[in-house]
């Protein structure tokens, strides 16, 4: 009894690693327009936007604490002429390192810089605003908060809207979160076209993720399959190791759906080792006691 009530923890402790993985991509998704800046024309822009970029190739490292300095700097430095484009960019740019960070409350107190101050920042940086506190309520998890503010973010974006794609992929993943499958599969799609459209390529991934994991629990697993194969090679593409790890557990799960326990162990070891090279220990872990789970097959006999 002690050891299947074992077992029973430590497998919903793995549906909460994976949930939150996959929660944390989405939301960690960069908003079309983010961190863009105009040329810079005085000493401090051009030193908001030389943090800027730095911040963002430590962030594409997972530096974190490094990142956060150099947006610090950036963001005291468009403070110090009032370039409130170049300060809601960096803003947005902090609140999106809060989130993956787990830092909701301080990712929100960025975003309300912007959204209190409409008369400065504008309409379109509004918008962003909006969208990132939907993504970090869908963090939080507050579907209700999530929605509301994905209503407002899409109220006040401009057509064409370039945050449509964005938004629709946030309400797949809480169509997804609420067993509607049918509607994340149908929000995905729009949302994986109107990526294509605004040449969006990892929001477009993202999409056709959530269309392949909602496929899979339909049973259509070999769309399913279809759809997680081109995630995954617009991942490996824009070189994201954490959406490509994503990318092959979703596959290995399809598989397991299908019966096919050694295409899943394959799909899983892969995702392992990529994940060991990245140093994404949380997911590593799941993904162990994913394939420790699997029915071991026996060599064929000579």
């Amino acid at each position: 009894m002690t050891r299947l009530r074992c077992v029973t923890r430590r497998r919903a402790e793995l549906r909460q690693r994976l949930a939150a993985a996959a929660l944390g991509v989405l939301a960690a998704a960069v908003l079309p327009g983010c961190g863009t800046a105009p040329q810079p024309h005085n000493a401090a822009q051009q030193a908001a936007i030389a943090a800027s970029q730095s911040a963002a190739r430590l962030l594409a490292r997972g530096d974190l604490a490094q990142a956060r300095a150099q947006y610090e700097r950036a963001l005291a430095a468009a403070d110090s002429v009032e370039d409130f484009a170049l300060v809601g960019a960096t803003l947005l740019n902090l609140a999106l390192l809060h989130g993956r960070a787990g830092e909701l409350a301080a990712g929100h107190a960025r975003l309300d810089r912007i959204l209190a101050a409409p008369q400065r920042y504008g309409a379109a940086l509004q918008a962003q605003a909006a969208t990132r506190k939907a993504l970090l309520f869908l963090d939080a998890p507050d579907a209700d908060a999530a929605l509301a503010w994905a209503d407002k973010a899409q109220a006040s974006c401009a057509a064409p809207c370039e945050l449509g794609a964005v938004l629709a992929n946030l309400r797949a993943h809480l169509a997804l979160q609420r067993s509607d499958f049918a509607m994340a599969v149908q929000l995905s799609s729009v949302a994986a076209t109107l990526a294509a459209q605004g040449a969006q390529a990892a929001e477009q991934a993202n999409a056709l993720r959530l269309q392949g994991r909602a496929q899979s629990r339909l049973g259509q697993t070999e769309a399913a399959a279809a759809a997680l194969a081109q995630a995954l090679a617009i991942d490996q593409r824009l070189g994201l190791p954490e959406r490509v790890a994503l990318d092959l557990l979703h596959a290995g799960e399809n598989e397991q759906r299908r019966d096919r326990a050694a295409a899943a162990r394959e799909f899983y070891e892969r995702a392992l080792v990529v994940c060991q090279a990245a140093g994404l220990v949380p997911t590593a872990e799941a993904l162990r006691i994913r394939l420790a789970a699997l029915p071991v097959i026996a060599p064929p006999r000579p």
